[in-house]
């Protein structure tokens, strides 16, 4: 007589289908991915014990379990399924048990291929939380229904995670993942790490003074910097720390960038400077056969498109080199139909240009307007840090009132309300102080940032009167690499040639 079947194994016998229980074998699957899932009801003994139940219910012999510990449901990259998928193939057994459905598998696809396998080699498949039996066709059709429902759950949890992930991104919060190289995880937030921080700054200082990746990796080297598990710098390496916007202050989601909460390395300005670095060496290797030593600098002064460099056969095969607006070698745009610059004679007046900044009275005019220009950021200069004063005198203040507070939690007697009311203002006074911490960081670097602002003539004197002695030395190559390192653009419009240099920043 069969034993009645007890709680938790809901599955009845299937009408009409009572296998021959002498030699009925079954394989029972249990899985459970997260720490978490163990304590909530879907224990590996809980899931043991109602499938032993069921078992003795039926009179089915087991032939094995499969137990899988911390393995999600979404892939068969599983040990215990594979050895499972191979014992089916043996014909080990007549039939696979699962308490749950989404206990074997959780994807559509990979369940198709399972049922094609069960189907092949004529294997049942029960589950006693659905009350699926695939020895009638009722039960085939049902369980394909749910394992729809169960791919759009799980689907739909996704879709709720990337959520979270693109809310916190907007709030400015790091999403987690390997922590970025300058920075500690503390309490889910970023902060500077002490002794990589100074290795993110040196790489950026050095990269921004020699332009190059490679001597940039040997320098950091030679300062005794590391990567976190101890190894060497390389190129490769460098070019990754400075392309992060991490490290000026944004997080990045989905392709998009979000001002973050975490304190940043560097300063926007400086981190900028390096993405024009990169972005002129790519514009330098153009895809045109033509070369021109002013490509990426020379522009049009009508449309600000580049001019580039072009030539016209004539007669005899003799070439006519010139330099084009971008804007008129495409037929279908608005062309500014600016004029055509003979290469040469642009070379040559764009070199007495420079020239002409060599002479006294341009220095004079140079250095008058860089002292006007230091005198406004100056004053910026001096609110920005008065501001930083103010908030650190802050910050001082509310801590000196936590600790009184502490101070009287610790040696006076309260009743449990004083208490209460007692932590909640330390409470208030930490979460102010995280505030101003925080404050203090960003305003740390708006006076870095203007501090960058200020100009220096001797620096440009320098620069200007080593090109006047060296330019009639100077190879192609010489010029190309003198007018990315010093100048950011040259503007012709109407005869006349307007030049920026990066010395000068924005008061050229």
């Amino acid at each position: 007589m069969k034993k009645p079947l007890r709680t938790g194994a809901s599955l009845p016998p299937p009408l009409g289908s009572e296998p021959n229980t002498e030699t009925f074998r079954v394989g029972l699957y249990l899985r459970v991915s997260t720490d978490r899932q163990a304590t909530e009801g879907d224990s590996l003994e809980e899931q043991e014990s109602e499938l032993r139940k069921y078992c003795d219910y039926r009179n089915f012999k087991i032939h094995k379990l499969y137990i899988e510990r911390g393995k999600s449901g979404g892939n068969t990259n599983r040990p215990e399924y594979k050895a499972l998928v191979r014992d089916i193939m043996a014909g080990k057994f007549n039939a696979v048990v699962v308490k749950k459905l989404d206990r074997l598998s959780r994807s559509l696809m990979d369940f198709e291929e399972l049922m094609v396998l069960f189907q092949t080699h004529n294997i049942d498949f029960i589950s006693l939380r659905e009350q699926f039996d695939t020895t009638t066709a009722m039960g085939k059709a049902m369980l394909r229904i749910a394992l729809v429902f169960a791919q759009l759950e799980r689907e739909q949890t996704s879709e709720r995670i990337k959520d979270v992930f693109a809310y916190r991104a907007e709030q400015g919060l790091y999403n987690g993942g390997v922590r970025p190289f300058g920075y500690d995880c503390l309490s889910s937030e970023l902060v500077p790490h002490t002794h990589e921080r100074k290795a993110v700054e040196f790489i950026f200082d050095t990269f921004l003074a020699t332009e190059s990746t490679t001597r940039t990796s040997i320098l950091c080297n030679a300062a005794g910097f590391r990567l976190r598990n101890g190894q060497i710098w390389d190129a490769r390496q460098i070019h990754k720390i400075l392309t992060r916007p991490i490290y000026k202050g944004f997080v990045k989601w989905n392709e998009n960038l979000f001002q973050g909460i975490h304190q940043p390395l560097v300063t926007p300005s400086k981190w900028d400077k390096a993405q024009t670095i990169f972005a002129l060496r790519s514009s330098n290797v153009e895809k045109s056969k033509v070369r021109g030593m002013l490509i990426g600098v020379l522009r049009c002064g009508n449309c600000h498109n580049p001019l580039m460099p072009s030539y016209t056969i004539k007669k005899r095969g003799k070439r006519y080199y010139y330099y084009r607006c971008k804007s008129t070698f495409n037929a279908l745009s608005d062309s500014c139909k600016g004029a055509y610059l003979a290469m040469e004679p642009t070379h040559q007046k764009v070199t007495e240009e420079l020239l002409n900044y060599a002479q006294d009275h341009m220095l004079s005019n140079v250095q008058s307007r860089i002292e006007a220009h230091n005198a406004k950021v100056d004053i910026d200069y001096t609110i920005a840090k008065t501001e930083l004063q103010r908030i650190k005198e802050k910050l001082i203040a509310i801590r000196a009132k936590r600790e009184v507070y502490l101070d009287s939690l610790v040696s006076g007697t309260f009743d449990s309300g004083e208490r209460t009311r007692i932590n909640k203002k330390i409470t208030e006074f930490e979460q102010e102080e995280k505030q101003l911490d925080s404050a203090i960081w960003k305003q740390d670097m708006t006076v870095m940032e203007i501090g960058d602002l200020f100009l220096d003539i001797k620096a440009f004197k320098e620069m200007i009167l080593k090109f006047k002695i060296n330019h009639t030395e100077f190879s192609e190559k010489d010029w190309m690499k003198w007018l990315s390192q010093n100048v950011t653009t040259i503007d012709y419009r109407d005869g006349q040639y307007s030049i920026v240099f990066k010395a000068l920043k924005s008061i050229t």
